[in-house]
């Protein structure tokens, strides 16, 4: 009896034991999670498909501690990345990213529990990505990957691209292009025509995070001009060129530097032209002076008319009303129409003429000098 007795409790035991463990249920995560039902994903060869958009999860041990996961761009892409660690993370996590040949491109090492990466800049191409731990605990993850595209001008890829002068992408003057610099380029080359002797003018937004260099180089591949614009910054030089084939070179300032698009354009304007024009001459008005007064203890106050449309003034005065000798000369922005000068000597008269200017390609395009007035250092 006792035998049979133990029989029933043990298989009663069994039986409500099989049905706590049919009803009960595993936390679940806050979104639908891809999770990794069998841990295969630990070579390049086995990667898995990295699904943008959607959450995916995984174990990792200290024995089984990396993850392979492959993607693949048809352009560039900006790629953001959000990781969650359901341990809280006790030890370093490391993502890595890889080009097509398993050449690694970039690397970041966190310990928080929650964190984020990007955004990221990528040519088009094939790639993957790696999720390694580094830590005495084992720990489960989750994380979700998201790219939008760029929207370049001419697609890059790891295959095809204008990394090198020979490829260089071919521009039309007076059109706006967007590029980008990613993780895996740092420099992009175009070539335009100039149709005749002038000057260029260089219009250039830098939306990434750090400086980028650029310079134009002649047919000869001699630099024309070359300088940096800072990160989230404007610039718009003229540079002076002849009549042929010119290059334009966009990299990173520095090798290591922060990534992103830029946008940019070149007008042209022909010598002795106006933009977008093959004819016509510069013409530089006139200024007057509306007045020359010792406005204060040696110092002189001078006013004019503005001119619209110049680069800026020059401003002559000395004691030599011929301005023969002893010229102090001034260049003015072309936004002043008042200066003041100090330091002049008492009870000698000051002769004082103006001129406007523009900038041409060939240097600077005067107007006519103004009447010349004078003024008594009385005080």
């Amino acid at each position: 009896m006792k035998k049979n007795s133990l029989k029933k409790k043990t298989a009663a035991w069994l039986a409500a034991l099989a049905v706590f463990l049919t009803s009960a249920e595993l936390p679940l995560t806050q979104q639908p999670v891809y999770a990794e039902t069998a841990e295969t994903n630990t070579t390049f060869a086995a990667a898995r498909n990295l699904e943008f958009g959607s959450s995916m999860a995984g174990t990792l041990s200290t024995s089984d501690n990396i993850r392979y996961y492959k993607f693949s761009l048809k352009e560039a892409n900006q790629l953001q990345l959000g990781v969650e660690r359901n341990q809280g993370g006790w030890g370093a996590v490391y993502i890595k990213f890889y080009d097509a040949s398993q050449t690694e491109i970039y690397s970041e090492r966190t310990y928080n529990g929650s964190f984020s990466l990007g955004p990221l800049y990528f040519t088009g191409g094939d790639y993957y990505m790696t999720l390694a731990l580094d830590s005495s605990y084992d720990e489960t993850f989750s994380f979700r990957a998201n790219v939008d595209t760029l929207g370049e001008n001419f697609v890059e890829t790891q295959d095809a691209n204008n990394d090198r002068r020979e490829n260089a992408s071919v521009i039309g003057l007076k059109k706006t292009y967007k590029g980008v610099l990613a993780i895996n380029d740092d420099i992009d080359y175009y070539r335009f025509q100039v149709p005749a002797a002038g000057q260029i003018r260089f219009n250039l937004t830098n939306a990434a995070g750090d400086s980028i260099r650029y310079t134009f180089y002649d047919q000869s591949l001699n630099q024309a001009y070359t300088d940096t614009v800072i990160r989230r910054s404007k610039t718009s030089p003229s540079v002076s060129v002849k009549k042929g084939i010119y290059y334009l070179a966009i990299e990173k300032a520095n090798v290591n530097g922060s990534v992103g698009s830029y946008t940019f354009s070149i007008d042209h304007m022909p010598q002795g032209g106006t933009s977008g024009s093959n004819t016509g001459k510069v013409t530089v008005k006139q200024v007057k002076i509306k007045s020359v007064q010792n406005s204060a203890r040696k110092k002189m106050t001078v006013k004019w008319n503005k001119v619209s449309k110049v680069s800026g003034y020059e401003l002559w005065y000395s004691t030599n009303s011929n301005f023969k000798k002893g010229v102090v000369k001034k260049k003015l922005s072309s936004s002043v129409t008042k200066k003041t000068y100090s330091g002049l000597k008492k009870k000698k008269t000051y002769y004082v003429k103006i001129r406007a200017y523009k900038n041409v390609n060939d240097g600077k395009k005067y107007g006519k000098w103004s009447s010349k007035k004078s003024v008594v250092i009385r005080k």
